[in-house]
């Protein structure tokens, strides 16, 4: 009995797979973000400094680049990219009728909702760690090479300690993301037009800062990992246990509202 109900996750999980890379905008997506890489290596090689926040800069160096090509690309990611794939997943297929084609199989839409939430994460995820591995690879052979680096909150590292600083660094940052592309199901729900899920999603993002100091991470996900992990406090210090509520009230309320418009079983 198991092995069937896997058997079936596994294939709903291929049929999104192939929805997702399908679809135009997605390819759109990934060769925008792979350019945004490109160029943001170019410049950060011309100008070797980064900053933690708007008060905090760094000299950059072979061991500690990897989280601030990710930090020059978090506004793609949070204002582009997740919200244009959400929208495109938890909307499009609503709007194009595509998700009631999906349902002429047994499935019920609180799985189909989880599914898709999984496929996206792991794309996201997917970019995430390209970022991860151009930087770290990146850093090594163009910037300044040095034994040791010092990073904020963690003092002074090598190279073992700076590549674990920038797994965390991307972990949280993926928790985020995640957080958001469960965000845009739930938008998604409510506006099942792709554009206007888009536009709700951006609502939501930057609304959040309006609603506590907390959610900033929604905004500038970048400065508040930094300050998490560097231990400065403040209303970033409450960051994990905030992105792990929101994932979990996410998975909830989507499952939730998704399976009250179910029509199969």
């Amino acid at each position: 009995m198991s092995k069937t109900a896997t058997v079936k996750t596994g294939n709903l999980i291929a049929s999104e797979v192939q929805r997702v890379f399908k679809r135009k905008r997605t390819w759109a997506a990934i060769i925008v973000y792979l350019i945004f890489i490109l160029l943001e290596c170019a410049f950060l090689s011309m100008f070797r400094t980064s900053f933690y926040d708007m008060n905090r800069s760094v000299q950059l160096d072979s061991l500690n680049t990897s989280p601030f090509l990710l930090r020059e690309l978090a506004i793609l990611m949070n204002f582009v990219i997740v919200p244009m794939l959400a929208a495109d997943s938890f909307g499009g297929d609503v709007s194009s009728g595509a998700l009631r084609l999906a349902l002429i199989r047994p499935v019920s839409r609180a799985k189909l909702f989880l599914v898709k939430w999984l496929v996206l994460v792991l794309l996201v995820g997917g970019l995430a760690l390209a970022t991860w591995a151009i930087g770290t690879i990146f850093g090594l052979i163009f910037m300044p090479q040095v034994s040791e680096t010092t990073i904020m909150g963690a003092g002074t590292v090598g190279a073992a300690g700076a590549i674990g600083f920038g797994l965390g660094f991307y972990g949280i940052a993926m928790g985020v993301f995640a957080a958001l592309l469960g965000i845009g199901g739930l938008v998604a729900r409510l506006l099942p037009n792709p554009v206007l899920a888009y536009i709700g999603v951006l609502a939501v993002a930057v609304g959040g800062i309006y609603v506590s100091d907390s959610l900033s991470f929604l905004l500038a996900v970048s400065d508040s990992v930094f300050h998490f992990l560097g231990g400065i406090g403040g209303s970033d210090a409450s960051l994990g246990w905030i992105v792990c509520a929101m994932l979990v009230v996410c998975a909830i309320m989507g499952t939730w509202s998704w399976s009250r418009r179910e029509w199969t079983q």
